[in-house]
């Protein structure tokens, strides 16, 4: 043997010390081979019988393993929460090769000639009478993710299971790289540590392929016993740990046998980043899990979401960074949601500062839907047999209810086409359809497509004075992009139990019709009238993909919103306000919010291309998505 790296690990990014002769084919190791043979065998026999208890189908097996997962225990009546494992998987590039060969030779160092399972290292945690674990890499994984913590012969058959079809289904490079994002470092206060990237910054302020050897092997060195393996509070017994995994390194043939690494040096003294939480999106599945926690037996378990990580951590960064830029005109307040077609939450911002407002603004919040309100008077009149050319009277003298609004240019353009009354989001005209249509007819359009309650009067609907939440629109807007059919937004894709055992899948969902095939065509012809070059939503316009929404703006620019989809069919919603009580200084639903939109879905469209037939994103898309300019 070479230097070189085995095959399946070409792609990790390269260590500072390059690895030197490994002694991959030892003679034990060939032993193992051959006598483990019949052992892997009944291991496999024995947790197909598990499988067949308890199956977990592709789509949740492949979820567990790399979207947010939320750990949780149910005792009685009682739900606690106990982590999210809420990073996003870390790229290929992300992990450097000094990472990888630490961690085989301390945790796994058969790793490359086993199949999930080591019947050799099984063998030697009985002959240890337990005090040796015997868990492959594919196995942590798997207690990590899918199968919990409890201690039992079951769970260990279920993590061989479990580790059988990871190893069968990732090649080495990705089951070190799935491995590395999901492994406990510890807690830096009330901030739990999760994955590579998250420690790396945490502990040593830089990207984790910035490791040296000897910082590499203090975070290898910390999985042993993350909650006391402590830099700030046991330095000494982590900088032993650690030098024994540089021992093991230098042994497995990783590092050369006098290669001099100074881990009491590269100690760190200090949390160079404090790790952030995302407690509206804990909140928010622990709302969702409460509703099933009925049918949960007592236990822990892993709440599967449907949260894409990478469009989760793209979305606060622009949103807070949207409302930094626009502080000095009164926006302090900010929330967002994304639904896919089948109503599934793929990114969600339920506010920027929790300690100040634990109220989601995304999923609880009520407020005035302004403009985007319209939706219903449209659908209405275009249900009624109007068209988009059909047309309709701006003046004001033409509007019979006692309430004669006036529009935001304080221009009146009389007789105009249907379209461009709402391309411009005059108010005279929309008032004068509705009024044509009848209240009515909006009140029930807009309880159809659960913008509203039902009995909200049409008139208070009209021009938007009604209240609703983020997800509320944006599910009104997703019956437009589905063809008519509405969705209730969701969290929660499924539950396991401790042993993998699947105890909630959420279920396909086509929907339920709320408007036609050919209403909602033509609702999203006039939806592109506004973000045209003329409309009020033209800066929610981005390269790739055309555009499709509303803007909408309360009185005394107290609510900026704006609600609208992409090619994709994915639904966005964004909402920005003023501190509680005050306004803001002419931020409109077309400036701030159709801002963040453009600016979110730009790379939201190159991520879910696979939603309309198109190849999959290439490998910067990863980097663009978390480096919003």
């Amino acid at each position: 043997m070479t230097g070189s790296p085995p095959d399946d690990m070409s792609d990790f990014a390269d260590s500072p010390i390059q690895p030197v002769v490994r002694k991959r084919w030892r003679f034990r190791t060939l032993v193992g081979l051959i006598l483990g043979g019949a052992g892997l065998l009944a291991a496999a026999a024995l947790t197909a019988a598990l499988l067949i208890v308890g199956p977990v189908d592709q789509r949740l097996f492949r979820a567990a393993l790399t979207e947010p997962l939320v750990i949780f225990r149910k005792s009685g009546d009682r739900l606690t929460f106990v982590s999210c494992l809420c990073e996003p998987t870390l790229q290929k590039a992300e992990v450097p090769r000094s990472v990888a060969d630490a961690l085989i030779a301390t945790e796994d160092r058969r790793f490359f000639e086993h199949h999930g399972v080591d019947p050799l290292s099984l063998l030697g945690a009985l002959a240890s009478g337990g005090r040796r674990g015997g868990s492959t890499i594919e196995m942590q994984l798997a207690k990590n993710t899918l199968s919990g913590d409890a201690h039992s012969i079951g769970r260990k058959l279920v993590d061989m299971l479990f580790a059988l079809r990871i190893s069968f289904e990732h090649p080495k490079d990705e089951v070190i790289r799935l491995y590395l994002s999901r492994v406990n470092f510890g807690r830096a206060g009330s901030a739990p540590i999760t994955g590579l990237r998250a420690a790396s910054l945490a502990w040593f302020g830089r990207e984790p392929e910035r490791l040296s050897v000897a910082q590499s092997a203090i975070l290898v060195a910390m999985i042993n016993a993350p909650s006391q393996l402590q830099p700030l509070r046991a330095p000494d017994a982590l900088g032993e740990r650690a030098r024994l995994v540089i021992r093991r390194m230098q042994s497995e043939g990783y590092l050369p046998e006098d290669a001099d690494v100074d881990v009491a040096g590269a100690l760190p003294d200090r949390l160079h980043v404090r790790p952030e939480r995302d407690r509206f999106l804990e909140d928010q599945v622990m709302r969702e899990v409460r509703e099933k926690a009925p049918d949960l037996p007592d236990g822990t378990h892993f709440a599967i979401t449907t949260v894409d990580p990478i469009a989760q951590v793209q979305a606060h960064r622009i949103v807070r960074r949207a409302v930094a830029d626009a502080r000095g005109r009164g926006v302090r307040r900010a929330g967002l949601i994304t639904l896919d077609a089948r109503g599934r939450i793929l990114a969600m911002v339920g506010g920027l500062d929790y300690g100040a407002s634990t109220w989601n603004l995304a999923t609880q919040g009520r407020r005035q839907a302004a403009s985007t309100a319209k939706i219903a008077t449209y659908l209405a009149a275009i249900e009624a047999g109007r068209t988009a050319k059909s047309t309709v009277d701006d003046r004001r003298e033409a509007i019979q209810s006692k309430f004669v609004p006036r529009n935001n240019d304080g221009v009146y353009r009389g007789q105009i086409p249907l379209e461009r009354c709402l391309r411009e989001s005059r108010n005279v005209c929309t008032l004068w359809l509705a009024e044509r249509v009848g209240f009515d007819r909006v009140s029930q359009m807009s309880a159809r497509l659960g913008l509203t309650e039902e009995g909200v009067p049409g008139s208070s609907i009209v021009l938007g004075a009604a209240e609703t939440t983020l997800a509320r629109n944006a599910a009104a807007y997703l019956a437009v992009a589905n063809g008519g059919r509405l969705q209730e937004p969701f969290l929660l894709r499924g539950v396991l139990g401790r042993t993998g055992r699947v105890l909630y899948r959420g279920e396909a969902n086509v929907g339920h019709r709320v408007i036609t095939a050919a209403t909602a065509r033509a609702m999203t012809a006039l939806l592109a009238e506004v973000t045209d070059i003329e409309g009020t939503g033209t800066r929610a316009q981005f390269e790739g993909s055309k555009t499709y929404g509303k803007t909408g703006t309360s009185q005394d620019f107290r609510d900026a919103w704006f609600v609208g989809f992409a090619g994709h069919g994915i639904v966005t919603a964004v909402w920005v306000g003023p501190a509680e009580g005050r306004q803001m200084k002419n931020v409109t639903g077309g400036s701030v919010p159709a801002e963040i939109f453009a600016k979110f879905n730009v790379n939201l469209v190159e991520r879910f291309q696979g939603y309309v037939g198109l190849p999959a994103e290439g490998p910067e898309s990863y980097r663009r998505d978390l480096n919003v300019p």
